[in-house]
């Protein structure tokens, strides 16, 4: 079911409407929300809920042989709708990074409403979803974040079908977003981080929808009798193993590694090239040995600038398979 949630009239045109869709079994036992578009120029996760729209209203009216709906499912597609209209990362009147506006507040600013909205529509989901992009300038190889997992998340992280996750970075804002709000909560949560802001990849996407689907079957609002959910196999990165490539010199950064790659210590990654002779000023050379999870993608770079980021291997398996 499609509701409007949320309708704010504007004197320069159109209602702001925040959307959500909405999906619920005979008995229902558990609730999965999933989010995406707080950044909107994250466009991947935006087309990613749109998927799997179409994949769950199927199964609601019987055309996906041997599925059924069993417990909840939310899912709010575009959650910062000015923003996404303009290919901008924040929202558009007061440049405000929705992700640092939550738990929101009714009577605040327009996104402080959204905020508020999106939290009281999850708060009291069992398991939840956020996806998301990597940073401006940036390109992630898909990969999940998640804070001190215990086993109920462990496994929940294991049927997304990704190989790799991350602690996230604790910072003085970490309760101002939306997973920390779900942290607070205790609500079973990830987030999924895959592709680049404003661009759309179709290809990456769908080798994502299937572990998406199976994290349905796996949390048990959605269900098959044919077909059990899948455990993968995922390795838990520390921060400490995080390995971050920093430029030395400033000028066009021409990468020549494949994000999602394995870089062996002491492999060229790139060069940084003078901007107007092409002169190579810098070959930049991995530190260790790692999975290339994040890339610089935007040429222009300056001294002191994170150009890629490395998964180390850890000591031992945080993560093994049961």
């Amino acid at each position: 079911m499609k509701e409007t949630i949320l309708s704010i009239q504007s004197p320069l045109g159109p209602p702001t409407e925040l959307v959500q869709f909405t999906w619920e079994g005979v008995q229902p036992k558990n609730t999965i929300s999933i989010v995406s578009g707080i950044q909107g120029n994250h466009q991947n996760g935006i087309y990613l809920c749109s998927r799997l729209v179409r994949f769950l209203n199927s199964v609601e009216s019987g055309k996906e042989p041997g599925y059924y709906l069993k417990g909840v499912i939310k899912i709010i597609p575009t959650t910062n709708l000015s923003a996404i209209q303009e290919g901008k990362g924040l929202w558009s009147f007061h440049d405000l990074d929705m992700n640092l506006a939550f738990p929101g507040n009714d009577q605040g600013e327009v996104p402080e409403q959204i905020a508020a909205t999106v939290y009281r529509q999850t708060k009291d989901s069992q398991f939840g979803i956020i996806l998301q992009s990597g940073n401006t300038h940036y390109n992630d190889a898909p990969h999940l974040l998640c804070l001190n997992p215990d086993g109920l998340a462990k496994n929940f992280a294991r049927s997304l079908a990704i190989k790799n996750a991350r602690e996230p970075k604790i910072s003085s804002t970490f309760r101002l977003c939306l997973y920390g709000q779900w942290v607070d909560q205790m609500i079973t949560s990830v987030i999924l981080s895959a592709g680049k802001p404003n661009h759309l990849d179709i290809s990456l996407c769908e080798t994502i929808l299937p572990g998406l689907i199976n994290s349905l079957l796996w949390s048990e609002v959605l269900g098959n009798d044919q077909k059990k959910p899948i455990k993968y196999q995922l390795k838990f990165n520390r921060q400490s193993n995080e390995q971050f490539v920093i430029s030395n010199a400033g000028g066009f950064f021409m990468p020549i590694v494949k994000l999602g790659s394995e870089v062996t210590k002491g492999q060229k990654i790139g060069e940084i090239v003078d901007i107007h002779s092409n002169t190579t000023l810098e070959s930049i050379l991995s530190s260790s040995s790692g999975y290339l999870v994040t890339l610089r993608n935007h040429p222009m770079v300056y001294q002191r600038e994170l150009l890629a980021i490395l998964l180390g291997k850890p000591k031992f398996p945080f993560w093994p398979i049961k």
